[in-house]
């Protein structure tokens, strides 16, 4: 087995319950992982147990070593979990019990932009063909700055400067800093260097 986490005294007694405190993953985390202890030390041979409360078990993701893997944390996520680490100690069995509290939470904000093209024509079908064009264009924008572009609204115009011959696209985009893998390089097994590294990307972005 693999050396577990848990506080560094002995037990006095077979079984002991924690109160680990809460958790705040954010609600675009693509990958979060929660050890089942908030401290290290060494055991043989331990075996984990993840229960949510008012749900199933089963549902629950977890590692061989232990910890509770969220992928694309939802709000529907949020709640009351507790990880049991059984192991033996001077040959008689051992659980502790870690409870913990987890919330989502959202940054708000971003920028709004809004763009102008100039075209020559204003027709349904061509404006419909250059969004998508520009769409497309823009999701690898997307993956290399690590940002969600969410497109909100656009319109077609004569120009001011030349009205019969000329228009305006304009395009209306919400960008958001929290985008495809936006957090990949915080992919981490301890949960504090985890919180540091949202908390530095964020502010980065």
């Amino acid at each position: 087995g693999q050396p577990a986490s848990i506080p560094g005294h002995l037990p006095t007694s077979p079984s002991q319950e924690h109160k680990a405190g809460l958790v705040f993953i954010h609600m675009d985390s693509s990958l979060y992982s929660l050890p089942c202890s908030p401290k290290e030390m060494e055991v043989a041979d331990p075996t984990y147990r993840w229960v949510r409360e008012k749900a199933d078990p089963q549902s629950l993701l977890v590692t061989e070593e232990g910890h509770l893997l969220f992928q694309h944390f939802q709000a529907s996520d949020s709640g009351n979990y507790s990880c049991t680490i059984s192991y033996m100690d001077h040959g008689l069995p051992v659980l502790q019990t870690f409870h913990y509290s987890i919330f989502g939470y959202h940054m708000p904000g971003g920028l709004e932009i809004l763009l102008l093209f100039q075209s020559k024509l204003c027709e349904d079908e061509w404006t419909k063909r250059f969004l998508w064009d520009l769409h497309e264009n823009l999701k690898q924008l997307e993956t290399e700055q690590h940002c969600k572009l969410q497109f909100t609204t656009s319109s077609c115009f004569p120009s001011l400067n030349n009205p019969s011959d000329e228009f305006i696209i304009q395009v209306q985009l919400e960008v958001s800093f929290f985008g495809p893998n936006w957090d990949e390089h915080c992919k981490s097994q301890h949960v504090e260097i985890v919180t540091d590294c949202y908390r530095k990307t964020i502010q980065h972005n």
